[in-house]
């Protein structure tokens, strides 16, 4: 299988996604801020027509009041477009990375930031599985494309939130971090099933290509495509599996220059 085979397979796979899971979430999410502006806009208006009204009357005892009203209006119009702001800033962030497969720096402490944001436009993941992030704001940049990792990345985040679906408790815990060396992502989730589905892809015994195993299904074809993309870029994939909990441990090389050894 070559790269442009494995790429394909992962976008086709977020682009499945997109009509049943994602256009809902989207407009859900969108909803809010947009809700809140048109909201507190009309109510402005009413009051502002109001105020002009009354300017020229004799100040009473409400007139103070009314004002902080009309600032606290103002305010929460604000905060709602900050929160709009930021949900096209996500989307679109999610989508450039997608497109941009020229070869650069990549932080994946940004990267991962974004599609963490962008996955709570995937209804059931924000509102069932509790996330608990850690990234490290000072990450050195590593080689690669955005849309490798921004792909790969997600289909991990995204398999392993449907690997314990039927779990009472649905968790997923991120972390990024610098070991001198390498730059290290964490992803540990909870359930049985992400234990199953890593220990038929990647057995700890195995050595080279990834793409040379013996496929297990869908599923795994395309976790195999998501790990082969960033073996792609020399990453080193280590993973641990317990009763309850399965730890991916990704590491990638720091890009040239970014940082010195001994630093």
């Amino acid at each position: 299988m070559r790269y442009e085979e494995m790429y394909g397979i992962l976008e086709k796979e977020f682009q499945n996604s997109f009509v049943e899971e994602l256009v809902p979430g989207i407009v859900h999410n969108f909803a809010n801020p947009l809700n809140g502006i048109m909201g507190r806009s009309k109510l402005l208006q009413r009051k502002l027509v109001d105020f002009i009204k009354r300017a020229d009357l004799e100040k009473d005892a409400s007139w103070e009041e009314n004002n902080r009203k009309l600032v606290r209006d103002v305010d929460s119009i604000s905060r709602e477009a900050d929160r709009l702001s930021v949900l096209l800033q996500t989307v679109m962030g999610k989508f450039c990375a997608v497109g941009d497969r020229t070869v650069q720096k990549v932080n994946l402490s940004e990267l991962l930031e974004n599609e963490m944001r962008f996955f709570d436009f995937y209804l059931d993941f924000k509102h069932t599985v509790k996330k608990t992030v850690q990234f490290d704001k000072e990450l050195p940049d590593v080689k690669g494309t955005p849309a490798d990792y921004s792909l790969a990345l997600s289909t991990l985040i995204r398999y392993a939130a449907a690997a314990m679906k039927e779990c009472p408790s649905r968790e997923l815990i991120i972390a990024t971090q610098y070991d001198g060396e390498q730059v290290c992502v964490k992803m540990e989730s909870r359930g049985e099933g992400v234990s199953a589905y890593l220990k038929k892809l990647l057995p700890s015994d195995v050595k080279g290509d990834l793409l040379s195993l013996e496929t297990m299904g869908e599923v795994e074809d395309v976790l195999l495509c998501a790990f082969s993309l960033l073996r792609k870029w020399e990453a080193t994939i280590d993973i641990k599996t317990g009763d309850a909990l399965s730890t991916v441990n990704i590491l990638v090389p720091v890009y040239k220059g970014t940082h010195q050894s001994g630093d």
